[in-house]
């Protein structure tokens, strides 16, 4: 077996919706959530487009029918972003509308930096209509914690992540320790003001941190969710659900995860080094 294909049985959940399905069902007997996404980014053409979309309808009505608890994950350019606004904008509303009618929730993915206001852009308007959508804020980037506000006072769910993307010092933070402390800022303004936020991260210290922060403040642990990926840290998720927390896991699936995953560790040697350490946990 080479060491890719490794890889992918532990950290995707496979090519199909029936997998992911599978999977979510597995997290959900140990009281952890999923959130599933259909691996994908950068469509050229919006046949392509039109394809996500229906994937997206269909892995609605599957999660629906299996009665597992889950949500789904999306990236607006799998959505037709780099053709156009509006036809993301309008094929994400054809997802979150569908959503809605089943009591699920969309989290839009946050993917790097050119793509950061125009996502945002697309989850307001959106919200003007329907409630049950998010996205992910990456505490890498500079413009973060203004970001976070907004969408705060906007009433709309943040997941909290500290950013995969290779980004210039322009824009983003080069320092880890800057990165770390700007998550920790952040996270406790979303704990005391935020609309169900996902604490999306494996970094044992802050997980702690915000579990003591949301004691110190009379934060129920009901108001919040812990959100880690497929593969990574498995006895840390069991052991934070079995306190009685709030787990989700991010459950990727699809055809293309060997594109997918080869560029995000081609991206940053930190990505290379995340995955090489957390093989045997």
């Amino acid at each position: 077996m080479s060491i890719l294909t490794y890889l992918a049985r532990r950290y995707v959940a496979g090519e199909d919706r029936a997998d992911a399905i599978k999977v979510a069902r597995a997290l959900n007997q140990y009281g952890i959530a999923a959130t599933l996404d259909n691996l994908g980014e950068n469509v050229k053409t919006s046949e392509e487009a039109e394809l996500s979309v229906k994937e997206y309808l269909s892995l609605l009505g599957d999660i629906a029918s299996a009665g597992v608890d889950a949500a789904v994950s999306l990236k607006l350019t799998h959505l037709g972003l780099d053709l156009s606004d509006e036809l993301a904008y309008e094929n994400a509303r054809r997802i979150i509308r569908s959503a809605h009618g089943y009591g699920n929730f969309v989290r839009f993915d946050m993917e790097g930096s050119a793509y950061t206001q125009r996502t945002i852009d697309i989850l307001l308007r959106l919200r003007q209509e329907l409630p049950n959508v998010g996205c992910a804020l990456q505490t890498s980037l500079l413009r973060t914690q203004a970001d976070a506000a907004r969408l705060t006072d906007n009433g709309a769910s943040i997941r909290l992540v500290k950013g995969a993307y290779k980004e210039p010092p322009s824009v983003a933070f080069k320092d880890k320790k800057d990165v770390d402390d700007n998550y920790s800022a952040i996270m406790k303004e979303i704990l005391m003001r935020g609309n169900m936020p996902a604490i999306a991260t494996h970094d044992e210290r802050l997980i702690n941190e915000a579990t003591r922060f949301a004691l110190e403040n009379k934060i129920d642990k009901g108001s919040f969710e812990f959100e880690m990926l497929l593969g990574i840290k498995r006895a840390l998720q069991k052991r934070l659900a079995d306190e009685g927390r709030r787990v989700r896991v991010y459950v990727p699936y699809g055809k293309n995860w060997l594109p997918y995953m080869m560029r995000r560790l081609r991206e940053r040697k930190e990505n290379i080094l995340f995955v090489v350490k957390n093989i045997f946990d």
